[in-house]
């Protein structure tokens, strides 16, 4: 057991999910939050708090989420031509970066921008079809080869069935990575990305001339806290309590 795992089963509040979020924000904001036990049960208002006076960003010069959106549209013009007047907040993500194209240009995305982009998503078939397929073949196999199934056999076929199901689980797990396609849940439009994109690199964009404001910190702590759906976070939701994470 590591001294993590032994940290989220002692303390009754602060779970896995919860200790991700804490170093997901710590990441994103640049600071070192202490002891996550101490934050548990602190609304999202007092934790912005917080985090605004650990990091100490300079006074704001700038509107932040303008300075991202400037950049993320400088960065599809440079890598994929598109020109800028086509490119709003409201426009569609999916019009920009095509399915076919759309893993290899968020690759590229990341790499030309130095930061971290919300993950792609995978279609959900590919892990179903690795449970599926063990039963569907023992079924099979009587169905149409006329195999009989005696109570030893079924005793022996369900270990053999576990090994079955684990050994196309770990090929699918493999192979779903690269099927990941599938435009981030509230990044639908180019406005959702730059959110998004502010909020998990929120350090990057303070530090560089920009500057920041508490009310910034909060939309954006928000923002990662909802995991992509602001609407769901008040500014007194309570970490972890309010937040349906464990």
């Amino acid at each position: 057991m590591t001294l993590l795992d032994a940290d989220v089963k002692q303390d009754p509040v602060l779970g896995e999910d919860t200790w991700e979020l804490f170093e997901v924000i710590e990441d994103s904001f640049g600071v070192d939050l202490g002891d996550f036990s101490a934050l548990c049960g602190k609304t999202v208002s007092e934790l912005a708090e917080v985090v605004s006076k650990k990091a100490n960003y300079p006074t704001p010069q700038k509107c932040l989420s303008a300075v991202a959106f400037y950049r993320l549209r400088s960065a599809f013009g440079t890598l994929f031509g598109i020109p800028r007047t086509t490119i709003r907040p409201a426009t569609r993500l999916s019009d920009l970066l095509s399915g076919k194209v759309r893993r290899a240009r968020w690759m590229m995305l990341q790499e030309h921008l130095g930061l971290i982009l919300p993950a792609l998503r995978f279609p959900g078939w590919v892990l179903w079809l690795s449970l599926i397929s063990p039963p569907a073949l023992l079924i099979s196999l009587r169905a149409f080869v006329g195999l009989r199934l005696s109570a030893g056999w079924i005793v022996g076929g369900s270990s053999v069935l576990i090994l079955l199901t684990f050994a196309r689980i770990i090929p699918a797990v493999d192979a779903r990575i690269p099927l990941a396609r599938i435009i981030p849940e509230g990044c639908e439009t180019f406005g959702g990305l730059v959110k998004a994109v502010l909020a998990r690199n929120y350090a990057v964009f303070a530090s560089q001339g920009a500057g920041s404001s508490k009310g910034d910190v909060l939309k954006a702590l928000r923002q990662l806290a909802a995991m992509m759906d602001v609407e769901k976070v008040s500014l007194e939701a309570r970490i972890p309590q309010d937040l349906d994470i464990y």
